[in-house]
């Protein structure tokens, strides 16, 4: 009798000691889970942070070539990055373009209408969003707006017998949703493509002839920008 009562003893000890160790190791588990986590996230941020002292939050980006739906010139912009982790910008471009039908009054082509090389400036300030952070090779998309002013001198026929040389301005405006791509290029250096689709709801010309001023509105149509840049980061 007093083995049994021994060997019931032991083994309810045995079995207290063994759950008693089992909540003891994995309790120490879930602490090192979490301990595991932490560090990885820690590490996250240290990565984050060496990324944003790594890449600087301004940005100066010369486009040699940049075509809209008016003509073909070249720009420069100024991007500055408002947020610790660098995901939202701010971006000032400016472009010169340049347009040029081909058409000559005395020469063929069309009699009536015959213009000349016209220059626009055009202003398309926006924001960009990098859901993805800062990368060596970055994606960006965001809305910008749109606007644009120029002229110049061109043959126009207005009825008579003898075609005249006026002056012809254009005021454009529209909005744009802009895709980017950067590759950076060390710390500083960037090369990027960004393509831009939208809609022109104002274009209005204005047309001065040596007698009278006639304005037109075109009606509501859709745009487009590329632009190839090589940037600058500070």
């Amino acid at each position: 009798m007093f083995k049994k009562i021994l060997t019931i003893t032991l083994l309810a000890s045995v079995a207290a000691t063994s759950a008693f160790a089992q909540r003891n190791f994995r309790k120490e588990r879930a602490e090192l889970d979490r301990e595991e986590r932490e560090e990885r996230r820690r590490m996250r941020e240290e990565r984050s942070e060496r990324s944003n002292i790594d890449y600087g939050a301004n940005i100066l980006r010369l486009s040699p070539i940049t075509v809209m739906d008016i003509g073909v010139g070249f720009g420069l912009s100024y991007e500055r990055l408002l947020d610790k982790h660098q995901m939202v910008g701010l971006v000032l471009p400016v472009h010169v373009l340049l347009e040029n039908d081909g058409d000559d009054f005395f020469g063929g082509g069309n009699y009536y209408n015959g213009n000349e090389t016209h220059a626009y400036v055009y202003f398309t300030p926006g924001l960009k969003i990098y859901p993805f952070g800062q990368r060596r090779v970055t994606y960006a998309v965001g809305p910008s707006l749109m606007l644009g002013y120029g002229g110049g001198k061109e043959w126009r026929y207005d009825g008579t017998t003898y075609g005249q040389r006026i002056d012809v301005r254009r005021l454009r405006m529209g909005m744009l949703v802009n895709n980017y791509v950067n590759f950076q290029i060390g710390p500083s250096f960037n090369l990027g493509l960004e393509l831009g689709l939208g809609v022109r709801y104002l274009d209005r010309e204005t047309v001065d002839y040596p007698y009278a001023r006639d304005v037109y509105n075109h009606g509501l149509e859709a745009t487009g920008q590329f632009s190839m840049t090589l940037g600058y980061r500070f």
